[in-house]
């Protein structure tokens, strides 16, 4: 058990050794806050939802960014609201293309609310991909569409949003 331990310690602390020296020669900032708007379609019933999100991107590697979400989520099924949800989120995202401008990637979310009661719920896993439009020196534009999946009640969403980014820190 301590040599695991031991392994496990020196495996992150390389991790987040290489990340710290990784990050000080980047160009870009150490991450970007967002605000997210989406609409989604459940496709085994008549259901859409109206979804907002917060959300923190940090960067691992010029290529790889690291997030997290704060999600709001109003559904509709047969034109009759449902009670609001909202979730956490964690994800990972992969950035390529001329610039770094494509983003793909995937993550897990968690329901914590329901209606006005603290609640645990659902499980869910997505896959999406974004492309980031520069406005300026001051954030990106981002439209993404993708993909989700209810593990307990077997359902999937398609969704379409866009984000506004700002960079955090340097």
């Amino acid at each position: 058990m301590k040599n695991k331990f031991i392994a496990t310690f020196s495996l992150t602390f390389v991790f987040i050794l290489f990340t710290y020296i990784n990050s000080q020669a980047q160009s870009h900032p150490k991450g970007y806050l967002s605000i997210t708007t989406s609409g989604s379609r459940v496709m085994q019933r008549n259901a859409h939802s109206g979804i907002i999100s917060l959300d923190y991107n940090h960067y691992l590697s010029d290529s790889w960014m690291i997030g997290t979400s704060i999600v709001g989520d109003w559904e509709k099924e047969n034109g009759i609201n449902q009670p609001f949800k909202s979730s956490v989120a964690i994800y990972g995202t992969y950035l390529f293309g001329k610039n770094k401008h494509w983003g793909i990637g995937g993550g897990y979310a968690k329901d914590i609310v329901s209606g006005s009661d603290f609640k645990l719920g659902n499980d869910y896993i997505d896959g999406f991909i974004m492309y980031f439009i520069p406005i300026g020196n001051i954030g990106y534009i981002c439209p993404r569409v993708g993909y989700v999946h209810d593990i307990q009640d077997q359902e999937q969403s398609i969704s379409a949003g866009v984000s506004f980014s700002i960079p955090i820190g340097k």
